[in-house]
């Protein structure tokens, strides 16, 4: 799930919902976005809070959405789906704000989970490039 090159922007909008009104991930929608990136079905984009930058396994960015069920099947949705994306999970915790972290080739990926109070669960998922040991820092 992360990052190689910056060559365009992509996700102006997915399916035919314009950018700013919030989508429901359909098997259409499902094909447009980033090639390793995986939902929960039932998976609510939130477009005005989603930014992804480039395409297919080279992408980076966030996609910001929410998903209904417990806390602990979304949890559980993404720790053990993205390891057949190529992932490695690198660390995980489960509390009120989960967080579970992969690396993937030369990314970096975050799914940080928190429970609503509609039966609901706000996810954001961040791709990133990784850091290099040794690499300069700003």
């Amino acid at each position: 799930m992360l990052l190689a090159a910056l060559t365009s922007v992509a996700c102006a909008n997915i399916g035919s919902t314009a950018v700013g009104n919030d989508s429901t991930v359909t098997e259409a929608a499902a094909k447009q976005l980033p090639g390793d990136v995986t939902l929960p079905p039932g998976s609510v984009i939130k477009q005005q809070d989603t930014l992804v930058m480039s395409a297919a396994n080279t992408w980076m960015g966030r996609i910001s959405f929410s998903v209904s069920g417990e806390p602990q099947t979304v949890f559980a949705y993404f720790r053990n789906s993205l390891p057949t994306t190529g992932c490695t999970l690198t660390s995980n915790s489960f509390s009120k704000t989960s967080l579970l972290t992969f690396t993937k080739a030369e990314r970096v990926a975050t799914a940080q989970m928190q429970g609503t109070n509609f039966d609901g669960n706000d996810v954001l998922n961040t791709v990133a490039p990784a850091v290099r040991a040794g690499a300069a820092r700003p």
